[in-house]
């Protein structure tokens, strides 16, 4: 059982901190009425500028059971906290579309990560292969 209980701990370090969470309803509809939006097939984006890094996710009840919506929303947040480091400042509020349902979890990270490059929303990040010790 003690095992257990470090492992949990272990992986809070990885977790979806609350200091990048847009917070309440009232954030997301500012977000809605002020931000661009960005479709794609299975995903939209709507960014505001900002400050500091905020992330919402939405996905609707239209999607699927409890069960479907929570899997789709944590693959969403767990595609987000690896590619957070990378992302622009800003409010973001990622939306699942109904035809994510059977779509596997490899070709939404793609689409997130092409989206995200189509409304040039990553930094400018070095090229860390070309370096030369």
């Amino acid at each position: 059982m003690e095992g257990k209980r470090e492992g949990a701990r272990a992986g809070r370090s990885e977790a979806f901190p609350r200091r990048y969470r847009l917070g309440g309803n009232r954030n997301y509809r500012y977000v809605y009425r002020r931000g661009k939006s960005y479709p794609s097939r299975n995903l939209v984006l709507i960014h505001l500028k900002g400050r500091d890094l905020k992330i919402g996710f939405s996905v609707s009840g239209k999607v699927g059971n409890a069960v479907t919506r929570n899997r789709i929303r944590r693959c969403l947040r767990e595609d987000v906290r690896r590619l957070r480091e990378e992302m622009k400042c800003g409010k973001y509020v990622f939306i699942a579309r109904t035809s994510i349902v059977g779509v596997p979890h490899e070709a939404v990270t793609r689409e997130l990560k092409k989206l995200l490059k189509r409304a040039n929303l990553l930094k400018d990040m070095p090229d860390r292969t070309s370096e030369v010790n």
